[in-house]
């Protein structure tokens, strides 16, 4: 039989553990999925033809009333070669979601729009008024 030492084991693999999500801010967390998704956008639009629909999640803190939140990629049935930009907010306890689209065009055109300096905060003001639209 070969014996083992708790403790040593238990130690190491608190090491091994990610990150405890709601550790960090929600500033951060969003300057992340940002960065993601702009770099998805830049590897999987093609300037024609098919894609397929991506998105970049993360945790919402208890100061929103959503359980989650996303930055969506989908490609526009009606125009080929367009992408539409959303942003998605998750019930916290139906699967169910509130949505909005922020703008629509080609792989250039939602880049432009992703580099404005003032898309963060579009896009916290939008997981903010989503979130709360999912109480009613």
């Amino acid at each position: 039989m070969v014996k083992y030492e708790l403790a040593k084991i238990k130690n190491r693999n608190t090491f091994m553990r990610p990150k405890d999500p709601s550790d960090i801010p929600f500033s951060q967390k969003l300057d992340m999925m940002i960065s993601k998704i702009k770099d998805r956008v830049e590897r999987e639009v093609p300037d024609r033809g098919y894609f397929r629909n991506f998105a970049e999640d993360m945790a919402l803190n208890h100061n929103y009333y959503g359980k989650a939140a996303a930055i969506c990629i989908e490609r526009d049935e009606n125009v080929e070669g367009n992408a539409l930009l959303l942003v998605s907010v998750l019930h916290p306890h139906v699967n169910a979601d509130a949505s909005v689209m922020l703008t629509s065009g080609n792989r250039d055109t939602i880049l432009k729009y992703m580099n404005n300096k003032d898309f963060k905060n579009e896009v916290a003001n939008t997981i903010n008024e989503l979130s709360e639209s999912l109480k009613g």
